[in-house]
């Protein structure tokens, strides 16, 4: 239970994720008080179908209750959250055509995007992406749940940015709550991340080749696997 002093066996508890925020500024604080609360919703923390209590999270978070009402606003519309008759806000159920929605948005952008890449070869791009693959690949059996989506998360977003292209990125973050959602369903089976950071590699391989239909194919294969695990799971 979410805010509980002890486990069930006495022990003390791993740190929250909602644990007390510094002061920052009021736009700082919104959007520290959003991601917490997107964070705690994706690895199960709050979980699927529960009931937010706006007061204990504001002070479990050491905050008023403003920022927080303004986070769970941006959460409704990113579709994490939302309302309920009568008033209150609940976490989402997330279902197997969440997964199929949302993946089917990265396919047309991630694949648009490697094609770009192999084309065109950014230098800053490619060779950032290639550090980030060079960084996580030997590490990512040693990552927390957190550590994967973050190491997952930074290689598809430079991957759209690296296109030049601002609004790939924009494109993509209203439905990357729900990929992260999806993910954490596999986090715990063994060899899942490194398999796909093999094929991490593989795609970075062929958009440095400059091979820009064999980038496509490997990016179509590696997505297109991912969100028939995933939806698999939720069916």
């Amino acid at each position: 239970m979410l805010g509980n002093d002890l486990r069930e066996n006495g022990t003390a508890p791993a740190q929250s994720v909602l644990g007390q925020l510094p002061p920052r500024d009021t736009t700082l604080l919104v959007r520290n008080v959003r991601d917490r609360l997107r964070l705690a919703i994706t690895l199960g923390e709050i979980p699927a179908g529960s009931r937010l209590n706006q007061v204990k999270l504001a002070k479990q978070l050491g905050v008023s209750r403003m920022p927080v009402r303004s986070a769970i606003t941006e959460l409704v519309a990113e579709g994490l959250l939302e309302l309920v008759a009568g008033g209150g806000v609940d976490v989402r159920i997330l279902t197997a055509k969440d997964v199929k929605d949302a993946y089917e948005i990265r396919l047309a952008l991630e694949t648009r995007a490697v094609r770009h890449i192999a084309e065109n070869q950014p230098t800053w791009g490619l060779g950032k992406i290639e550090q980030l693959v060079a960084t996580h690949q030997p590490l990512v059996a040693t990552y927390g749940e957190a550590e994967l989506l973050a190491a997952d998360r930074d290689f598809h977003m430079t991957i759209l940015d690296s296109t030049d292209n601002p609004y790939m990125r924009r494109a993509i973050l209203p439905v990357w709550s729900t990929v992260e959602r999806a993910m954490v369903q596999v986090l715990h089976f063994d060899g899942v991340f490194r398999d796909a950071w093999d094929e991490h590699f593989g795609i970075t391989e062929a958009m440095r080749a400059g091979n820009a239909d064999l980038a496509e194919k490997r990016m179509r294969k590696h997505l297109g696997t991912a969100m028939e695990e995933l939806s698999s799971r939720l069916s």
